[in-house]
């Protein structure tokens, strides 16, 4: 989670979308069919909640096809969907699905949640080990931004308001924190639905389950071999 923070400030930055100062939100991906690297090519101006088709456009296409109101990484119309605002950069930060990250708030009614993945490692590494590869937090109800980490873009993305969704400051991203006893994990993003709910600043609580709007990120780091 802290990872997807670091990613998350520096998109907001002058290596990412900010030159002299002015900075721009990641367009959101808008395609329905979940396909990675779309953007959409107006961006929205209503939530999840909204029912103007014209506030929050889109729509499904075929694998690498352009669409009415989404466009593939390909076009260079969807650099803005990009962290850098370049192909370089990292893609599906705001909408697509929701992404489950690592971070994980503790005394929860199933270890785990329904994931089960804190049963999970202890088979291969050692209790210290393990505890490497998340966040661990300590969380109570979906309002407790204080138990942040600082530098994971949850907490201080405040302040929060109270609508039809917990809506925070930057850029109206979906706030939700993690929660107890059955909302374990943290998940990041938002997805194409959300209109301007979803942003590179969403976060929300899962119960770490399978969902058909989660998925999860997988990173590959080439070396020179």
């Amino acid at each position: 989670n802290t990872e997807w923070g670091a990613v998350a400030y520096l998109s907001h930055s002058k290596y990412g979308t900010c030159t002299n100062g002015n900075c721009s939100e990641i367009r959101i991906n808008n395609n329905e069919a979940f396909i990675t690297g779309y953007a959409a090519i107006v961006a929205p101006t209503k939530g999840s909640s909204a029912t103007s088709i014209e506030g929050n456009l889109h729509e499904p296409t075929v694998l690498g096809a352009d669409g009415t109101y989404t466009v593939n990484y390909k076009n260079s119309a969807a650099d803005v969907a990009s962290t850098t605002g370049n192909k370089t950069g990292v893609y599906d930060m705001s909408g697509g699905a929701w992404e489950f990250v690592m971070g994980y708030t503790t005394n929860t009614s199933k270890e785990g949640g329904e994931s089960g993945i804190t049963t999970l490692y202890p088979k291969f590494f050692t209790d210290s080990q393990w505890k490497r590869y998340y966040d661990t937090y300590s969380s109570g109800t979906y309002t407790d931004y204080n138990n942040r980490i600082l530098g994971d873009a949850t907490g201080e993305m405040g302040p929060f308001a109270n609508k039809l969704e917990d809506i925070g400051s930057w850029y109206n991203d979906y706030s939700n924190f993690m929660s107890l006893p059955s909302w374990p994990w943290f998940c990041r993003g938002g997805r194409w639905a959300q209109g301007t709910a979803a942003g590179t600043f969403a976060f929300n609580d899962m119960n770490g389950g399978i969902d058909i709007n989660t998925s999860f990120r997988i990173v590959l780091a080439p070396n020179n071999n």
